[in-house]
């Protein structure tokens, strides 16, 4: 399948501009219902704002260039040396870890927690859109595994309700999530 050049290429801003409002929206989603997380919490959200903020200037600072460095003035030598720096750590990574352990102080939501898992794998789909500089057309191939996946967090977020001795239903979503692995398994496999 080829794909033509627009198809293959999007505008990096908007990208960039698109994980940064995701992150944004991750991390005040697991903040909120936190009602006083006490200094662990509140250096949990330090860090995931610090990530967010970081992540969203990677992606807005983009790859490193191959120009030469010799001949470069001090002012631009010192802003190529701090984009280096702000391109040399996982920020992505490490905003997913703060609001996930910042859900988890939250306490027991299962909705919420699964908008919030969906709101983080859109986080990670924008991230790495933005730094393959690829338009969202690319990942139409894998769109069967994608909804797959996301009908997985919907199963799961609905077995979390459920009370933990129902017998049948409780025997039935088993066999669904058990059919609906096989299936994502078999999706994944490569043909």
């Amino acid at each position: 399948m080829t794909l033509t050049r627009s198809a293959r290429t999007a505008r990096p801003g908007r990208t960039a501009a698109a994980a940064g409002l995701l992150a944004a929206a991750c991390v005040s989603w697991a903040a909120v219902p936190v009602p006083g997380p006490g200094a662990a919490g509140d250096l949990l959200l330090a860090a995931a704002a610090a990530c967010a903020v970081f992540g969203t200037a990677r992606l807005a600072v983009g790859p490193e260039s191959d120009e030469s460095r010799t001949f470069l003035d001090p002012v631009a030598r010192a802003a190529r040396t701090i984009a280096d720096l702000i391109r040399a750590v996982p920020w992505a990574e490490g905003l997913v870890v703060a609001v996930l352990v910042l859900e988890a102080l939250g306490g027991s939501r299962p909705w919420p927690t699964g908008l919030l898992g969906a709101a983080l794998i859109a986080y990670l789909f924008a991230v790495h859109l933005a730094e393959s500089r690829a338009a969202l057309a690319v990942l139409r191939p894998q769109a069967p595994l994608i909804a797959a996946g996301l009908g997985l967090l919907a199963l799961a977020v609905g077995a979390a309700y459920l009370p933990a001795a129902t017998g049948s239903t409780a025997d039935l979503m088993a066999v669904l999530a058990a059919l609906a692995a096989a299936v994502v398994g078999g999706l994944a496999l490569p043909i």
